[in-house]
């Protein structure tokens, strides 16, 4: 009989592996109808939304910001697609019910009639269908670019009718204080300002709640950007909008000087014309001045 050469060595023995096709075929036969059904979905519900978005983005002094947004989030995704590419994969169906939840909240905003719930069930969408395709691992990565986009979402006609006024009387009194402080007489009547020589009315576009929308945005992208445990970059958030309201104030209490030593003309010309750049200067010098306090003005490495 044959011997086996001694030398000779034996083929290595694979462990069997344990593998369930048929549970694979059916999981890859539920998420191919599905993603099809969704995209389907999401084409057909919200491009209405998204015409409508634009619109609003286009004419509204408040949500000019908007079309910055989605390309800020995809930016933020492509920064970190290291990160994304690495994390865990696989698909995860706890997207399915985000889904449902997100298709719900526009069935009943659609069925109301209002508009803004239907952007953030687009958003909801999305976060649903990245769990669903790629995991709860790469989820995590894109979380703060699905959440940013919520700022693109117009809410304008709520905020306006419910805080505009009292923003409107905030600004006159913080200005009109700053204003005294320097010397200069003033009266205050409810949002008119009253100085020698000048009157200033703090117009509903004056009531800084343009800069504290668009600021809370940046306050959230400068948060997510610096180099900090998470309780220091949600004061950096929250400091957002106390910071802009702050900038609008400087911008009325120049206004009023402006007006007092070179007249009417001077202070609603050109200045209040671009004054909106001081706000935003001053607004960004008060979030890099709340970062400084926290010791957490150092930006992250594995984004920029």
């Amino acid at each position: 009989m044959p011997h086996a050469d001694a030398g000779a060595e034996e083929p290595a023995i694979e462990p069997e592996r344990v593998t369930r096709p048929e549970a694979a075929g059916e999981t890859q036969g539920l998420l191919t109808p599905l993603t099809a059904v969704v995209a389907v979905l999401f084409v057909v519900c919200f491009a209405p939304h998204l015409k409508w978005m634009w619109e609003i983005w286009m004419r509204s002094a408040y949500y000019g910001h908007g079309p910055l947004i989605p390309l800020l989030a995809a930016y933020l995704i492509y920064a970190r697609r290291r990160d994304f590419l690495e994390a865990e994969d696989g698909h995860n169906l706890w997207g399915v019910p985000v889904i449902a939840l997100g298709l719900l909240l526009y069935a009943a905003a659609a069925y109301l009639n209002v508009n803004f719930p239907q952007g953030f069930a687009m958003i909801m969408v999305i976060a649903g269908l990245v769990v669903l395709l790629f995991g709860w691992g790469r989820a995590k990565v894109a979380a703060f670019p699905i959440f940013f986009l919520c700022f693109m979402v117009p809410v304008g006609r709520l905020l306006v009718t419910q805080f505009s006024n009292p923003l409107q009387i905030g600004a006159a009194t913080v200005a009109s204080r700053a204003t005294l402080l320097l010397g200069i007489p003033v009266t205050v009547h409810g949002t008119t300002i009253i100085i020698p020589e000048y009157t200033f009315e703090v117009a509903q576009a004056c009531s800084g709640l343009k800069s504290t929308i668009a600021m809370s945005a940046l306050a959230a992208l400068f948060a997510y950007l610096v180099a900090a445990p998470m309780w220091k970059r949600v004061v950096v958030f929250v400091a957002g909008a106390p910071v802009a309201l702050l900038a609008n104030s400087v911008r009325i209490s120049f206004t009023l000087m402006l007006g007092r030593a070179f007249g009417q003309a001077a202070a609603e010309g050109f200045f209040h014309t671009f004054s909106g750049l001081l706000v935003f200067l001053v607004g960004l010098i008060g979030l890099f001045g709340v970062a400084k306090v926290l010791r957490c003005d150092s930006m992250r490495e594995d984004i920029l």
